[in-house]
Order: structure tokens, then C-alpha cells, then sequence
């Protein structure tokens, strides 16, 4: 039984991903939209590997480097004993941007990462914004303000304004000029990307905020960290308040 495709929403390119491409990936991408969509349970040993190799029309080789990768996301463990076995949900990296992506909009595990995910925003962002305020040089608040300026929410192009959102917050974690911070980079993409593929492509959420996010990047602008964090929190807000619709 194979997963339908489904449009998904393409992740700014991190620098040292170091992911298969070709084949690799797509059995990658295959095996781990069945494991994300139940076709493979927790607990369920997989298919063997020629099994496997011969349902993706692939080579033995090929399997093993994606069952490896799958492995590192935490999704599968494997055991000379016996074979490949689905690790329980609890065990997987849920803000993975991919094992994000590989959920079908309508799986119901998607509802509580959007619930989960956005009360850890709700704790880091507005911190960070209020650092930014102090710290941000003027390139990483032009930075902010344009990604800002690029929402339109009324153009109803996703992806456009995913990449700027993905913009405007990553940025804000570089203006901390906080390793740690700055390193979270793609945590706040994988919480984003969990915000979008749930609440935005499902209409669950109201339109992305254009006014908050430029609200947010004046006040970094002008140096006012209580603004900055008071007004991430007010924005965030919103996705809480979704977040209780659906919990």
C-alpha cells in the first residue's frame, strides 16, 4: 500500500544537511511517509530488506542507506535478530522537518504537534525577540523588516510566504548573537513548518498576521526589546488560541 503524494511545502535549504539524494532519498521520503502514516505501525516489524528493495523498485544497498537515515530521525530500529522495527512515536524526532512533512494534512497527529509546538514558541520566540531588539545589526533588521514586508497573506501563495516567515524568524535568532540561539535555527523551521502544514494549508488558523510580524520587526527596529517581546508573545497568541480549538 503506498502514501499519495500530496503538494508539500519546500524547506529553506540549511547548509550541511548531508541527506541522500536520487534514490536514496526517494526511499527515504517512500518508507517514511508509511511509517508517518500508519501503513507500518509502532512496535511492527517492517518488511524485509529485498522485500523492501523490490516494492521501490531498488536496489538492496539503497534500502540500508535509507533504513540509516530513518534510524537517525528515530523512527526504526534495527536488530540482527529481527530485522527493522518501528520505534514508538514518543522515540521519533517530531520536529524533523521531514518527518513533519511526511504526515498527510488530515492525520490527527498533526493537531497535537501544532498544539505542542506552538507553546514551546510561545516560550523561546519572545525571548529571543527581545534580545534582538538589543543586539540585531542593521543588515539583520533590514533582514527582518523586508521578510516582514513580504507576507501576503492575500496572495494566497503558501510557499512564498513560508520561506519569508522561515526568514523572519531565523533571522531573529541570529540577531541574538546567541550560539545557542542561533543554533535553533531549524528547530523554529520544523515548528513553523508544523504550524503551516496543519493550521494554514487546513484552514484551521486565521491568515498569517502581516501587521504582527511588521509590529514585531519596528520594534526590533527601534531597539525596544519589552516591545519586541510583547509583541511576538501577542502574535503567538493567535496560534495558542488555535492551538485550544483543536487540542
Amino acid at each position: 500500500m503506498l502514501i499519495a503524494e500530496k503538494t508539500m511545502l519546500q524547506m529553506p535549504v540549511m547548509p550541511g544537511d548531508g541527506l541522500p539524494t536520487g534514490a536514496a532519498k526517494q526511499a527515504v521520503d517512500l518508507l517514511g511517509r508509511r511509517i508517518a502514516n500508519d501503513i507500518y505501525l509502532p512496535g511492527q516489524i517492517m518488511p524485509t530488506e529485498p522485500e523492501l528493495a523490490d516494492s521501490l523498485s531498488v536496489s538492496r544497498a539503497t534500502i540500508r542507506d535509507a533504513v540509516k537515515v530513518l534510524s537517525g530521525k528515530g523512527m526504526v530500529r534495527t536488530a540482527r535478530r529481527y530485522g527493522t522495527r518501528v520505534r514508538p512515536i514518543e522515540e521519533w524526532n517530531l520536529l524533523d522537518a521531514d518527518v513533519v512533512a511526511w504526515h498527510e494534512h488530515g492525520h490527527p497527529r498533526l493537531a497535537t504537534m501544532f498544539a505542542e509546538t506552538t507553546e514551546l514558541r510561545i516560550i523561546l520566540e519572545p525571548a529571543a525577540a527581545e534580545l534582538a531588539a538589543e543586539r540585531a545589526t542593521e543588515t539583520q533588521i533590514e533582514t527582518i523588516l523586508a521578510a516582514a514586508l513580504a507576507l501576503h497573506p492575500e496572495q494566497d501563495n503558501v510557499q512564498a510566504m513560508f520561506e519569508a516567515d522561515c526568514q523572519f524568524h531565523t533571522t531573529i535568532l541570529d540577531a541574538t548573537h546567541n550560539g545557542m540561539l542561533r543554533q535553533m535555527r531549524p528547530l523554529i523551521m520544523a515548528m513553523l513548518r508544523v504550524s503551516y502544514e496543519f493550521g494554514v494549508l487546513q484552514r484551521i488558523t486565521d491568515n498569517v498576521s502581516r501587521d504582527g510580524h511588521i509590529r514585531v520587526a519596528r520594534a526590533i527596529s527601534a531597539h525596544d526589546g519589552p516591545v519586541a517581546r510583547q509583541e511576538m508573545a501577542r502574535m503567538l497568541e493567535l496560534n495558542k488560541r488555535d492551538a485550544k480549538l483543536v487540542r
